[in-house]
């Protein structure tokens, strides 16, 4: 993961698969798996279970993406 800008408004960072992965699983664990009311995850996590399922959606569509593009170019993923 390399941090490539930091702004008061947002950060970008880059992803590796191995990266992008571990975000996708931890977030999916949390938001599905483990149970939490809806309060105590906003407490936990700091944020609306919505948006981190709004979050884990965008993370697991560009980890296709990513994945598609790693087959195309007759990667590995």
């Amino acid at each position: 993961m390399d941090v490539t800008r930091i702004t008061a408004d947002v950060i970008t960072v880059d992803l590796s698969p191995d990266d992008a992965l571990a975000i996708n699983n931890a977030l999916n664990e949390v938001c599905n798996g483990i149970h939490l009311d809806d309060r105590d995850f906003q407490t936990r996590m700091g944020v609306e279970r919505d948006h981190a399922r709004a979050v884990l959606r965008a993370i697991n569509n560009s980890i296709s993406l990513m994945k598609d593009q790693c087959l195309a170019e007759g990667k590995e993923w």
